[in-house]
């Protein structure tokens, strides 16, 4: 009985209300289980199951934050105040929602009394404060020469201004810290793998590839300049720092030093293995039965009538599939400029792979199911070519490579 009635309450806007309230108290989220009976409520003030729901619900929400308050007031916790003003909202969105409902009676003529109170100057009193601690922190972490410690500045500086928009000069710090604590780095690959340039310029794919991805990201260039292949170029050509005029690892470092870069990451496509075209066939028997013509009959009241023949039908049919596949192998280095001590060292490994299918047949086609109908329909498939493949793992490398760049000077 339990089971529809549940049922037939979650048809309704109000019991759907109840119901996911009803969850959100039983796993403990006293707060939205407030919400969503005070939701139900508010559609239907007289049902019975919301109103015992959001008395329950209230006091558990006020018992749990009362608690969370008391272990802050004596929390040394550096940035307990943001936690606070996470409870404040809390308590806000709780007490607003219960003090937009009418007198809750219960059925039985019980009032219930639920009792709400206003945290605004609460909730600003805790803001500034944990806006103040962000600021102070940003303060003394920009007294730092250390760039990390410049971007932890920035970030503390941003949070100030988040709690509260404007406050003081932390926007103006901010600028300055991020300024001061961006990592200015340069990607340079060359490609290794002896196949001497056999499925295009994949070095130069990639090195592109990342710095377009890691340009396009607003959020990843916050602490990040990139130099650009060309900026290599033209230094090392103005400075004459390599005999051939192109880039390699060391005029990369060379021209990084005069481009006041700070890092580098320097990469090594080792290995590039194509896997030619692989042709595989199946041939199978399919059968089936279908109407071949009409035959005459005479039923049990010796009426002649007519009747549908079916008989089966064979065909011969071949599954046709083509496999290829491209694999790049390297690593990577991310070099202090200054030191060329080496700072991260990993290496990579990106696939790309196609599979095409076809069929063909002998025999009736009308033994064919619908899917085989829509091979034999295809005619031979082609797969990508030896370059295309390889484009693809290259681009799937940079899209890896780029990411990883983001989190590493995040």
């Amino acid at each position: 009985m339990s089971i529809l009635i549940a049922g037939c309450a979650a048809l309704t806007a109000h019991g759907s209300a109840m119901l996911e309230g009803r969850s959100a108290f039983n796993n403990g989220n006293y707060d939205h289980a407030v919400v969503k009976a005070a939701e139900s409520l508010m559609i239907k003030p007289e049902y019975e199951p919301a109103k015992t729901l959001i008395e329950k619900a209230f006091r558990s929400s006020n018992e749990q934050h009362r608690t969370k308050l008391d272990q802050l007031d004596v929390s040394e916790a550096k940035f307990k105040w943001d936690d606070v003003v996470t409870v404040y909202k809390a308590l806000i969105m709780t007490h607003s929602a219960v003090s937009k409902l009418p007198s809750i009676t219960m059925a039985s003529g019980e009032v219930i009394n639920l009792e709400t109170e206003d945290f605004t100057k609460n909730l600003a009193e805790a803001t500034k404060k944990a806006a103040e601690g962000h600021y102070n922190e940003g303060i003394k972490l920009g007294k730092s020469d250390d760039i990390a410690l410049k971007k932890q500045s920035a970030k503390e500086f941003k949070l100030a201004g988040d709690f509260i928009p404007g406050y003081r000069d932390s926007a103006e710090l901010y600028e300055e810290m991020r300024k001061d604590a961006i990592l200015r780095m340069a990607v340079f690959f060359e490609d290794r793998s002896q196949t001497y340039g056999g499925y295009g310029p994949v070095s130069l794919t990639v090195m592109d590839d990342v710095v377009s991805s890691i340009l396009n990201d607003q959020s990843a260039t916050e602490f990040l300049e990139l130099m650009t292949r060309d900026q290599l170029n033209r230094v090392i050509q103005e400075q004459a720092l390599s005999q051939t005029g192109m880039i390699n690892e060391l005029s990369a470092i060379e021209a990084g030093k005069i481009l006041g870069i700070n890092q580098i990451l320097t990469g090594r496509i080792t290995q590039i293995i194509y896997t030619i075209p692989q042709l595989t066939d199946n041939t199978r028997k399919v059968t089936r039965k279908v109407v071949t013509g009409e035959e005459e009959y005479t039923d049990k009241d010796g009426n002649k009538k007519t009747r549908k023949v079916r008989s089966e039908v064979s065909a011969s049919f071949t599954t046709f599939s083509k496999r290829t596949s491209a694999t790049i192998h390297g690593s990577y280095n991310i070099i202090d400029v200054e030191t060329s001590k080496i700072l991260r060292s990993n290496t990579f490994k990106e696939s790309s792979s196609s599979r095409v299918e076809w069929g063909t047949f002998t025999g009736d086609a009308r033994a064919l199911s619908w899917l085989d109908k829509r091979l034999a329909a295809k005619g031979e498939q082609p797969v990508p070519n030896a370059q295309i493949m390889v484009s693809q793992a290259a681009t799937k490398l940079a899209n890896s490579l780029a990411n990883s760049i983001k989190e590493y000077a995040r």
